[in-house]
């Protein structure tokens, strides 16, 4: 009897250490994690996005726009450069500008169909609260690569349908598939439509905290992995149509993807330690959480700049009409801000100007002057002689 009690014990063991990804352990997928530690970081999270709304409430729609212009511009690019994947912002944003506001859109309009396509997905995922299907992920797919060759290396994709093989591996080294270390084993395709049709009912009818609930269903989705491609793209437009849709969102005033992928290499090492159970050992998922909730707090910490910046440089143009401003100046001014919000590079010089508006040392001088004279700029103190900087004045108090 005892003998067969350590047999019995002994076969669990190998079992477990048999399983080793997350769809193969017996509570899957009920995700489980510690509330109460996660509970300060929901606070401070929520408490962010609530600055944010609370600056939009003065923006007017120019402003809406320009900001929802630059957050889907960022995040089309950088969750397509989490994949190592690289798009043409210029491309991107002309595309971006057609949908929202076809003011903002450049001259010679570089948008092409495949940005269209992208820009579609972003905003179905972002503002449309229609309830999510299987239809609807294969039509996010489909615009992720109707317009590409179809192709990975020799690869042909299959698109806008979940894979009809089990043999689906994430690699490390994604440039030496030969040699890469296998980080993930999906489940096999049998399991899909199970798995698949149980992750949108959580989407759509779950109750659960709306920062919680997009972590898990980008994780579900990413642990699925039921396309031959695209997944990770797939995985975070889930994770912000959960967002937008639970907390009732209007506009994309942040890019969950731009701090992302500034976090690269950890994000990778989090899907690894949470999806391996050899490292995820009691099935716990609140590092995941946790790190997502944190993700979305230095995501909203920077959108809040972001609208203030937008907010300030409203009232700056404002200040500006009261003004006559030579033609030198309004082109500096525009391009000195629009390079600012780029690079944050606040303050400028002699040469700085002459390089923008393409004026003479004598003329820049000038202009500098008389843009001092109005309060528009102040020169940074320590400096003087040939280092000589200046700073814009966006507040009258600066």
């Amino acid at each position: 009897m005892i003998m067969q009690t350590i047999h019995n014990i002994s076969e669990n063991i190998m079992a477990d250490i048999i399983k080793k990804w997350i769809w193969e352990h017996e509570n899957y997928p009920n995700f489980s994690y510690d509330r109460e530690r996660l509970s300060e970081k929901l606070k401070r999270a929520e408490y962010l996005r609530g600055l944010v709304s609370g600056v939009l409430c003065i923006a007017n729609k120019e402003e809406f726009d320009e900001l929802e212009i630059t957050n889907l511009t960022n995040e089309i690019i950088n969750t397509f450069q989490i994949e190592g994947e690289y798009l043409h912002r210029d491309s991107v944003r002309d595309s971006v500008a057609k949908a929202i506001n076809q003011a903002y859109i450049s001259s010679e309009d570089m948008s092409t169909r495949h940005t269209d396509n992208l820009v579609a997905l972003m905003l179905d995922s972002n503002r449309n609260n229609e309830l999510l299907s299987v239809q609807r992920l294969h039509g996010w797919h489909n615009a992720l690569f109707a317009n590409s060759s179809g192709y990975e290396g020799v690869k042909k994709i299959n698109i806008a349908q979940f894979r009809d093989y089990d043999d689906m591996k994430v690699i490390e080294n994604a440039f030496n598939r030969a040699g890469g270390v296998v980080k993930y084993l999906a489940p096999p395709h049998h399991l899909i439509k199970k798995d698949i049709d149980a992750l949108i009912k959580y989407c759509n009818e779950s109750n659960e905290d709306p920062y919680i609930k997009s972590a898990l269903a980008h994780l579900w989705f990413v642990s699925i992995h039921p396309y031959d491609d695209g997944n990770g793209r797939i995985s975070r437009a889930i994770a912000d149509y959960v967002l937008s849709r639970d907390l009732k969102e209007e506009h994309k005033t942040y890019s969950m993807s731009t701090t992302i992928y500034t976090k690269r290499a950890q994000y990778y090492e989090m899907l690894d330690m949470t999806t391996n159970l050899h490292k995820n050992r009691h099935f716990d998922f609140t590092n995941w959480i946790e790190w997502n909730i944190d993700i979305l707090i230095s995501t909203f910490e920077k959108a809040y700049e972001d609208v203030l910046f937008i907010v300030k440089k409203a009232k700056f143009w404002d200040r500006c009409k009261m003004i006559k401003l030579s033609e030198g100046q309004t082109v500096f001014l525009d391009g000195f801000i629009n390079k600012l919000s780029r690079d944050g590079n606040s303050e400028f010089s002699n040469i700085d100007y002459r390089e923008i508006t393409n004026t003479i040392p004598m003329t820049a001088n000038r202009q500098i002057k008389k843009l001092l004279e109005h309060g528009l700029i102040a020169k940074v103190e320590g400096k003087a002689g040939r280092s000589t900087s200046y700073r814009i004045l966006f507040d009258v108090e600066d």
